[in-house]
């Protein structure tokens, strides 16, 4: 019986959030990064309509620095439903599903039904999980992935079990195919197996086992990580450690309040603050819920107890991911969701533990926190559906609640509004993205490169590439300067015009064509400086042959310069 009413609560939890799609994502916008992974999933078809299973094992194992695992299962379900724009989100749609149903699953060994019905709420509520549904992004199948490995590590019972060790080294090796970023939580999870097979009774089985689960995970991970190790290495310390981090957080340190504190909003961010402060609330509880218990028996039974315990693996993916999360100054989008369900699980079982009263009083408290976080982002047409935040004494503006998804955020920042972007205002900016593939095309650039002068959140080089693969079923080299990476001056400019430069999206100092735009509006930080760019673009040679304005108010200036890549084939 609690199967099916589980299967029902998963599926109406899926047809309220596919309505949501269908109604406010339909032909809408794409952010930056959702533009880059659907171009990827459309590359990904498209080789294999061309050349048959050999050549999507080609594309998806094609150089890049992203994971190939969203845009490559998305590329083999366009053969059943299209690649409009709704069938997109199938797979973040049925990640949403597996995590409720992972939760449950994991919660019910922790500690049984009663508290996995709290812990799934919890999940299944989650803002910045509903948020995540609704938009193309990695976050999903890597939260998935955490919590599938982590459930066949709980049921391996102690890596005694040889099917659930190879089925969570099979997730473990998944989980940098899901995310790059990702690759921070599997320390986690591998300690946890390691320490569970040192203090297994049989300890020679246990260790066996383990480096059976190392092999595995390895080697499903090698099928992408060895061919794109080294850009993978380069990609993760420059934008993880290394200067370019500071373009997406300003502080780190375990030990430095200050990145906690930026930690904090952060999960505000995502969730807004009734959630956080109840996560934050419950692991504090669960921290000292298990200090009790550690104190109520002899230590070495208390620590075997501990290590055999579910909750062990959980623990120690939240403490290590913690470290790796707050060793970044980059906070990136929805990197703490492969933790929530951990967290959720986490917090909950301290709140459960710690008195009998707060005990029968927490389903209660949960059905009014889910109605409290969920009424916003059932209907944008709601009028709970917009941005809520109140200035607060520490924490300063801070989100409340929020219904918008990536269309409403991102089409005109700074916005309130909760209205899908008109029809019109979407044609238009489709139509720009249109007009710049068409004139790479017209100006025989295809074999060489079309840089970017600058970084506008809708019309970009993810935006453009996503347009020539849906007309033409090819993508072209596409550089965009990085101020952070590149220099944000004059001569900076210039020298990245003309200079060579390694460059996973090609070289710039080579190209014939470039994009420059008026203002900064809706430009990512750190801006760049438009008439910079556009003197820089003079001295290096370039000629402006034709102009487009964009909805929000930019013009688009395209400009030209003889280069052997851009003659007539």
């Amino acid at each position: 019986m609690n199967t099916w009413v589980l299967l029902g609560v998963a599926i109406a939890w899926l047809v309220v959030n596919l309505r949501w799609i269908v109604l406010y994502r339909d032909g809408q916008v794409f952010d930056i990064d959702e533009a880059g992974y659907f171009g990827m999933a459309l590359n990904n078809h498209g080789a294999a309509l061309r050349d048959g299973a050999l050549g999507w094992f080609e594309a998806v194992e094609a150089p890049g620095i992203q994971a190939p695992l969203l845009p490559a299962l998305t590329s083999l379900h366009f053969f059943a439903t299209g690649t409009g724009t709704v069938a997109a989100f199938v797979v973040p749609l049925l990640a949403g599903v597996a995590l409720i149903l992972l939760t449950h699953a994991v919660a019910n060994r922790v500690a049984g039904r009663p508290f996995a019905w709290i812990a799934t709420v919890l999940v299944a509520t989650a803002p910045g999980v509903l948020y995540e549904t609704r938009a193309y992004h990695f976050a999903l199948p890597a939260a998935v992935m955490t919590m599938a490995a982590i459930y066949c590590l709980i049921r391996s019972e102690g890596l005694s079990k040889p099917k659930f060790v190879v089925l969570f080294a099979l997730f473990v090796g998944l989980m940098p195919l899901s995310r790059t970023m990702a690759i921070a939580f599997v320390p986690g999870l591998v300690l946890a197996a390691l320490i569970q097979a040192v203090c297994a009774e049989d300890r020679r089985r246990g260790l066996k086992w383990f480096a059976v689960a190392a092999g595995v995970a390895i080697g499903v991970a090698a099928i992408w990580l060895v061919p794109n190790g080294v850009g993978v290495f380069k990609y993760l310390t420059g934008f993880g450690y290394g200067k370019q981090s500071v373009e997406f957080g300003s502080k780190a340190g375990v030990f430095n309040p200050a990145a906690w504190y930026e930690r904090f909003k952060l999960l505000i961010s995502d969730h807004g603050l009734p959630y956080a402060l109840l996560l934050c609330a419950g692991l504090a509880v669960a921290i000292f819920v298990a200090i009790r218990s550690f104190r109520s028996a002899p230590a070495k039974e208390s620590l075997r107890a501990m290590v055999a315990s579910p909750l062990f693996p959980l623990a120690l993916l939240v403490g290590v991911g913690a470290l790796a999360v707050l060793s970044s100054k980059n906070t990136g989008t929805a990197f703490f969701l492969p933790l929530i369900p951990s967290m959720a699980i986490l917090a909950m079982w301290g709140l459960y533990r710690v008195h009998p009263a707060l005990r029968r009083a927490l389903p209660y408290a949960m059905a009014v926190l889910a109605l409290v976080v969920v009424v916003p982002m059932v209907d944008l047409r709601l009028p709970t559906a917009r941005l809520w935040d109140a200035e607060l004494p520490l924490l300063g503006v801070t989100k409340i609640s929020d219904g918008r998804g990536v269309p409403q955020i991102y089409g005109e920042v700074g916005s309130r509004a909760t209205e899908p972007l008109s029809l019109e205002t979407v044609l238009d900016w489709r139509a720009v993205s249109l007009w710049a593939a068409d004139q790479v095309v017209v100006n025989h650039a295809v074999g060489g490169s079309t840089a970017f002068g600058f970084r506008d959140r809708l019309f970009n080089t993810n935006t453009v590439q996503l347009e020539m693969l849906r007309k033409f079923g090819y993508g072209v080299a596409l550089p965009q300067i990085s101020p952070t990476d590149d220099g944000n001056t004059g001569p900076d400019y210039l020298s990245w015009l003309t200079v060579y430069r390694n460059s996973n999206n090609g070289d710039a100092s080579k190209t014939c064509l470039l994009f420059t735009a008026t203002g900064t509006v809706n430009e990512f930080e750190p801006k760049v400086d438009p008439p910079a760019m556009a003197s820089a673009a003079e001295a290096a040679g370039f000629t402006p042959i034709a102009t487009h304005p964009l909805p929000n108010g930019r013009l688009v200036t395209l400009w030209h310069r003889p280069q052997p890549t851009c003659v007539p084939s």
